[in-house]
């Protein structure tokens, strides 16, 4: 699930990146941004830094899953 989600949401994060790291007034907004980008390096660009994202996606969402598992075995007693 992890996986998917950041394949669907890194462009979005590339081109929001590149807008907040840009010299003010260099884009005149996140279309802008997405036109710049698509001119000067292609459709690849919106997938950089995906595998530092996937990487990371494994060991994160296992510890969220086994942190869930432990919270509910440790609040049984509430049901």
């Amino acid at each position: 699930a992890g996986v998917a989600c950041w394949v669907i949401s890194i462009p979005a994060d590339v081109l929001k990146s590149r807008f907040q790291t840009s010299a003010p007034g260099q884009y005149g907004g996140i279309l802008d941004v997405y036109k710049h980008l698509m001119k000067e390096e292609g459709p690849s660009a919106l997938f950089r830094g995906i595998r530092p994202a996937l990487i990371r996606a494994f060991p994160a969402n296992a510890a969220c899953f086994l942190g869930m598992e432990v919270s509910r075995k440790m609040f049984a007693f509430l049901d």
